[in-house]
């Protein structure tokens, strides 16, 4: 059946609104034709027929047809997050009637409410038409039903074309099936999910009807992430030409002249998610890191900065594994997403996260141990608030899911703070790895305010598939207004970022706090038994903070497997056996905590560290399952363990010890700073004081330092470590009494004080008794205390007790030199960026012209 209106009606609406509303673009002339690669951003079929989808499933039907609605619900959304959603059916029963107007009535009463005064006259007409009982078939009722949607999409689009009329958009397939591994670089270790077919376009809304004109279209490649300077005048995007011979790389467009110039380069390494900063520099996601991800054999991504012309690259973000989707925030800051499973399991948690432009502040903005959401993504401040939109999605999922508001002041962990919006509904913390699959998929939010936002949605087909993404403008409520069609249904080509083209307000802009000459920074604790991480023990319990800093896998080669309450994993790289440390630990050392729980210590910058509370016995009381980092000479504090953002400070009587004593450096961890390795650490201390009773012919536990191949993790393990872990296949016993530790697949709650570690290992006080008369010094069980509590690694390094072939070995080595010379490039831009004189070690950029393909409107 053709819902068009009469051509006529279309046009004596289109002028009538765009004289009323955009005088300038009236007098301009609607529907300019000049450019050969404009089309219609939305076909009026489309557009029809979402307006009655949207109303014949808001509106209470006849019960036979209600019964298609909720049969088609229970098919089709099986998600408890998805059941709200509305339907989607193949046939709607309205127009159609030759018995009554009833459908189409209360269709036309819904459009009416919402229009209030405006639709006063339609509601006259509509009135007449029922009171003569003219039939839903007549074709006046159509009429005054489009009559109405044109009003109300008039109403509904105004706050959005009262600020923006043109807008720039990104088309391109779907990275298949995740939110992560998007980088496809063409020397993958593992993934490369790399599909082709892409295109930047601009929205030029003429009224309430616009045309979308192509900027970039490339077949053969990505084109992604865009973003318009502060001034309107330039949009940066990130471009991967080819699978094999090219890698993502960030490129900046002259809107006025078209010309695209390269701002990165380099084979081997994807440069993409890259934004505009309110202090000019830029900032972006990249692989040159050169780390792998810990539980798979690909990629990670972490941000680094860079001036207005691609100089003085340089890394802030020194993260286990991906930081995605940065955006800048209307108050001079920066929003994330952090993908963070320190000693513990790597589903639940990716919490959001906010920084500073420079990269100092680096902090939890919400949910670090929340089982919900599974996962926030695509988030941005809603301006003048502290509240924020985002997507919540699953873990193993693509990068769509639920739309929400985040709203940190109702709470800053589960479901305290989240509310679940397009309907607006309860929401439920769900514990599900997959969450948010079925029914509305949503991405890349735009907010306006709090009610309004540009999005990405894709309503599931009649047949409950995904459907085909495309932009609207929408409410929190669910109502919405189609604004561009995607080109085709599920993953492939279709809408997927939408954002406006046109001058906005630069933030204020936040002096850096960061000074490159120093290779420090200082932390500070108010009070450590402030916040629930101390909850119930006694002041003076701890003594000392230690410090421990992570080192990152730079290739995967050899796994394990895990499981725990936090889920199922792989391991790659392996430093210990299943089920215990993901990542090599250096204890950097300690320092003191005072009478009043205060400390200030210095650390290394650049350099994610996370910390222990010690006892008098140096075993942890209470361990942070997470990292901080430190840029050079930034000074970072916290007001206690695991304290609640929300809370205010305790007031204290004058300056806290620590802060009249001044910073003070790390207290050494027997000798200098490295590796903790098992073979080195704690198999003499098994030597020296057990092997007459513990030796390969004894029937107590065999405690050699005999090795043994673990094939599957291409190690050699020691018979005293497997024997001391209670393994079995490659799994570790942490739940063993002998010797117990944090599960390293553990969920992301907060873990009580003294839950696990050497305070609560038989091992301990086996030995502090006196075991068999052996007794041990009190640095010897500091270092058997320290093993167990750092999730009993085995290797210092991710080479040591390797049994790798040749080729392994030449892999892990180019990875490993690919990642140092990465470090020596960014080593002289940090001197470049010292001494501006100079210049930097990359090419300037040179212009290109863009590769553009027309198409017909």
């Amino acid at each position: 059946m053709d819902w068009r209106p009469s051509k006529r009606l279309r046009s004596a609406l289109l002028a009538a609104v765009a004289a009323l509303l955009f005088p300038a673009e009236a007098a301009r002339g609607a529907g300019d034709e000049s450019g050969s690669a404009r089309r219609e951003a939305a076909t009026c079929d489309a557009v029809l027929h979402d307006w009655m989808l949207q109303d014949y499933m808001g509106i209470v039907l006849p019960d036979a047809l209600e019964q298609q609605k909720q049969q088609w619900r229970e098919a089709h959304l099986t998600a408890r997050e998805s059941k709200p959603d509305a339907p989607v059916l193949e046939r709607l029963s309205c127009f159609v009637s030759d018995e009554d107007s009833l459908v189409e009535r209360r269709m036309l009463d819904r459009v009416l409410e919402e229009l209030g005064e405006a639709g006063k006259a339609i509601g006259t007409e509509a009135a007449a038409l029922s009171a003569a009982g003219v039939p839903g078939e007549d074709p006046r009722w159509r009429q005054l039903y489009v009559q109405a949607c044109e009003l109300r999409r008039v109403q509904r689009l105004q706050p959005l074309l009262a600020r923006w009329t043109r807008f720039v958009l990104s088309q391109h397939r779907h990275i298949p099936n995740t939110w992560k591994y998007t980088e496809a670089l063409s020397d993958a270790q593992g993934f490369r999910l790399f599909s082709p077919g892409s295109c930047l376009e601009v929205l030029e809304m003429d009224g309430p009807y616009g045309r979308v004109r192509t900027l970039i279209e490339d077949p053969g490649g990505t084109l992604r992430n865009p973003d318009v300077s502060y001034d309107g005048k330039r949009m940066l995007f990130s471009w991967k030409k080819s699978d094999r011979e090219d890698d993502f790389h960030l490129y900046e467009m002259d809107l006025a002249t078209g010309q695209v110039a390269p701002l990165t380069e380099g084979p081997g390494v994807a440069d993409y998610e890259g934004i505009y900063l309110p202090d000019g520099n830029i900032l972006f996601n990249s692989t040159r890191c050169i780390q792998t991800v810990d539980c798979n054999w690909t990629e990670v991504s972490n941000f680094y900065l860079m001036d207005a012309a691609g100089r003085y690259m340089r890394r802030i973000g020194f993260d286990q594994v991906h930081t995605i989707f940065p955006t800048a925030t209307d108050d001079g800051r920066v929003l994330y997403t952090r993908w963070d499973y320190n000693d513990r399991g790597q589903i639940f948690t990716q919490p959001l996260f906010e920084m500073n432009t420079d990269g100092t502040s680096q902090r939890e903005f919400y949910g670090g141990n929340s089982w919900y959401p599974t996962n926030i993504i695509h988030a941005r401040k809603i301006p003048g608030s502290r509240k924020v939109l985002a997507v919540v999605t699953g873990h193993h999922t693509p990068a769509h899911g639920k739309l929400a508001i985040v709203d940190p002041a109702r709470g800053r962990q589960e479901q305290h703070g989240i509310q679940l919006i397009a309907p607006i509904r309860r929401t439920e913390p769900i514990r599900i790895d997959q969450y948010g699959l079925g029914g509305n998929q949503f991405q890349y939010p735009y907010p306006l305010d709090e009610q309004r936002f540009l999005v990405t949605l894709a309503l599931p087909s009649p047949e409950g598939e995904l459907g085909r993404f495309n932009v609207y403008l929408m409410d929190q409520h669910g109502r919405r207004e189609l604004l561009v069609e995607g080109r085709e249904s599920g993953e492939g080509i279709g809408c997927r970022q939408i954002v406006p083209l046109g001058p906005r307000s630069r933030p204020h802009v936040r002096p850096s706090q960061v000074d490159y000459r120093r290779t420090t920074g200082t932390f500070s604790v108010q009070d450590v038994y402030e916040g629930p991480g101390l909850q119930g023990i006694a002041r003076g319990t701890v003594k000392r903070l230690r410090v421990v800093a992570l080192k990152f896998r730079a290739a995967g080669i050899g796994r394990t497997s895990q499981q725990g309450e936090g889920g199922y994993s792989d391991v790659s790289t392996p430093i210990a056996v299943g089920n215990a440390s993901w990542d090599v630990k250096v204890v950097l050392g300690t320092a003191t905590v005072r009478e009043d729980g205060s400390a200030l210590f210095r650390v290394p910058a650049r350099t994610p560290v996370y910390f222990q509370a010690l006892d008098e016995k140096n075993r942890v009381v209470q361990t942070m399952r997470s990292w901080a980092t430190l840029m050079p000479g930034e000074h970072q504090s916290c007001t206690g363990c695991h304290e609640h953002k929300n809370d205010t400070p305790r007031a204290q009587g004058g300056l806290a010890l620590a802060a009249r004593a001044g910073p003070e450096p790390l207290t050494a961890f027997h000798g200098p700073p490295r590796g903790f390795s098992f073979a080195k650490e704690i198999q003499p201390i098994l030597d020296r004081r057990c092997l007459p009773c513990h030796a390969a012919d004894r029937d107590a536990p065999c405690l050699s330092g005999e090795t043994i191949v673990v094939e599957s993790m291409k190690r050699r393990l020691s018979r005293s470590y497997l024997a001391l872990t209670h393994t079995r296949g490659t799994n570790g016993d942490c739940n063993h009494p002998m010797v117990n530790w944090i599960d390293a697949m553990s969920g992301p709650a907060m873990l009580p004080p003294y839950s696990r570690g050497a305070a609560t290992s038989r091992l301990m006080a086996l030995l502090e008794e006196g075991h068999q008369g052996v007794r041990l010094s009190a640095e010897e069980k500091e270092k058997i205390a320290c093993w167990i509590d750092l999730l009993v690694p085995y290797c210092g390094d991710y080479t040591e007790a390797s049994v790798w072939s040749a080729d392994e070995q030449e892999r892990y080595a180019r990875f490993a030199a690919k990642r140092k010379r990465q470090e020596e490039l960014e080593r002289a831009n940090l001197r470049a960026w010292m001494d501006r004189s100079k210049t930097t070690v990359r090419h300037n950029p040179r212009l290109i012209a863009p590769r553009i393909e027309e198409r017909n409107p």
